[in-house]
């Protein structure tokens, strides 16, 4: 169920905005794809974040959809509504970036009433949400893109995807995270989260800072890119 329709109206009250990060290369992707008025291209990239965006959504619901009641966590109905945006500010250029604002009550399956959702069980699933829409963004730009010879893999060992065909990778000063929330809807009027949570991103900080030191580290070897479709 969405819980408001963007633009013409903002979330309620106590909604919480859940901001998914995807990978840079990707913005500047679009951002070639528009300089250079390659619009099929460019039609076919918004089409692929849309799918992956429904399919975060529905991952939302059933791995997340609970509303706690009784001291147990019943399924419920979650109203979410995702917008797809393309700045953060403070970060030059596109940052292309979904937002799930998801409503703070729901109605539960058994019963039919209104509850406040279980927020911890949406915290459980927060880095589930981000590896999921990622990794539909790459499965669906490798085979919408074969034309472009389009390939994802790690820029250095154990960094997160990116696009290194097009070499895009290379044009990028960091590939890391959000630098901080994006606050370009509505300010700070919403509780904000970020997925990948914090522990998820030390981690992945951690082995990096791990393979760095290994005998060879830098751009990613041939055996770890990634060709789905050969």
């Amino acid at each position: 169920m969405p819980l408001f329709s963007y633009p013409r109206e903002r979330p309620p009250s106590g909604a919480l905005d859940i901001q998914v990060t995807v990978a840079p290369t990707l913005s500047l992707l679009y951002d070639q794809f528009s300089e250079h008025a390659a619009d099929d291209d460019l039609d076919i990239l918004r089409a692929t974040i849309d799918t992956a965006t429904d399919a975060t959504v529905r991952q939302t619901q059933q791995l997340g959809g609970y509303v706690a009641h009784d001291q147990r966590a019943w399924p419920c109905r979650m109203e979410i509504s995702p917008i797809i945006h393309p700045v953060v500010p403070g970060v030059p250029g596109t940052r292309l970036h979904i937002h799930l604002f998801i409503g703070p009550t729901a109605v539960a399956v058994n019963d039919g009433l209104r509850y406040e959702i279980d927020r911890g069980a949406l915290d459980d699933v927060l880095d589930d949400l981000y590896v999921s829409f990622r990794g539909a963004i790459e499965y669906h730009t490798s085979d919408r893109f074969r034309h472009l010879e389009l390939h994802w893999g790690p820029p250095r060992s154990a960094a997160p995807f990116e696009i290194l065909n097009p070499p895009l990778h290379d044009e990028l000063s960091s590939t890391d995270y959000f630098l901080e929330p994006c606050t370009g809807l509505w300010g700070d009027d919403y509780e904000i989260w970020t997925a990948p949570g914090t522990e998820y991103r030390n981690n992945n900080l951690e082995r990096q800072r791990q393979a760095a030191q290994r005998p060879w580290a830098g751009p990613a070897h041939p055996d770890e890119r990634v060709y789905p479709f050969g």
